[in-house]
């Protein structure tokens, strides 16, 4: 299904209004505020199976996405990839807010509560992708979701192909194939910056035996830096002149090894209570652990479960 919508010098208000409707019918879980009285929106949009596909041309306005209402509309699962090809743009959820220029991006979830501000030269291109498609991209989505991504050279042609797609479009099956390597691309770039950041900082002897140490405890709520240091045959204080080389602190360690591990239980056994998995990997409640969960990855983990379903 393709929609469009192109402004006209001779009916601005109808075509302000035909925009904002255009925008709710490509995003049912949107609210439009237009911040001013002489710009008008644009909007080009086309929906191939779980794919969604807009070019937009949205000066000074104000985005409230519910997330809620996108769960009710079928599509609380997907994702969406916002690139950034003009002006600027605010983002802002639950976990805080932050700006995304030119050539930048964001990957953000359709069943979580957002907004969005945007400048008057805004121009950005939206791709609705479902993350369940593919477990390598659940893994690299949800670990840049919600925070601001740099321009890339591998990002940029992504978003040259799907903005391509949407303007010479057809009913192939070729089209949804071609979406699915473009998003691939695009994740992967993201994948590919992380562990040429990790290859510069190998995991140092020290840091391996520490993982594997507390992966060994990770049920006990009491298992700190001491217990660790003990485990490795170290005092305090060695322990903590150990790991200033690696940037990282004990507990930091400790803390992010239980998220990780809870993180890969709540996507491979839904089956399994969010409290199980918290008290299995040491938290002492479920409240605890979605705060820690949210702060690390950006969002709980029932928004994570839920991102996970199918429809």
């Amino acid at each position: 299904m393709i929609y469009s919508l192109r402004t006209s010098s001779n009916s601005l208000r109808r075509a302000r209004e035909a925009a904002i409707e255009q925008a709710k019918q490509a995003f049912p879980n949107i609210s439009v505020s237009l911040q001013s009285d002489d710009l008008c929106p644009s909007l080009v949009s086309r929906r191939t199976q779980s794919h969604g596909i807009s070019h937009l041309l949205m000066p000074r306005i104000v985005v409230d996405a519910s997330g809620p209402k996108a769960i009710r509309a079928g599509f609380g699962d997907r994702l969406k990839l916002l690139w950034q090809f003009k002006g600027t743009m605010r983002y802002e959820d639950a976990n805080g807010s932050f700006e995304v220029g030119p050539g930048g991006a964001l990957i953000t979830a359709m069943g979580r509560n957002y907004r969005i501000e945007t400048s008057y030269d805004y121009e950005g291109l939206a791709l609705i992708f479902d993350p369940a498609s593919r477990r390598s991209w659940q893994d690299i989505a949800y670990q840049e979701l919600g925070k601001p991504i740099s321009p890339s050279g591998p990002l940029a042609a992504a978003a040259a192909g799907t903005l391509a797609l949407l303007r010479h479009h057809s009913d192939s099956p070729n089209d949804v194939r071609a979406l699915d390597s473009l998003v691939d691309i695009a994740l992967r770039s993201l994948d590919a910056e992380v562990a040429s950041s990790r290859s510069d900082q190998p995991l140092s002897p020290i840091l391996a035996r520490a993982r594997l140490l507390i992966a060994q405890h990770i049920s006990e709520q009491d298992f700190g830096p001491d217990q660790l240091a003990r485990g490795l045959g170290l005092s305090r204080r060695s322990l903590y002149n150990a790991f200033d080389r690696t940037g990282l602190t004990p507990a930091t360690l400790i803390r992010r090894v239980r998220l990780e591990r809870a993180r890969g239980e709540l996507l491979d056994n839904p089956d399994v209570s969010i409290t199980t998995i918290a008290l299995s990997n040491g938290f002492p409640d479920s409240s605890s652990f979605s705060h820690a969960f949210r702060a690390s990855y950006g969002l709980s983990p029932r928004d994570l479960r839920n991102l996970k379903k199918l429809p």
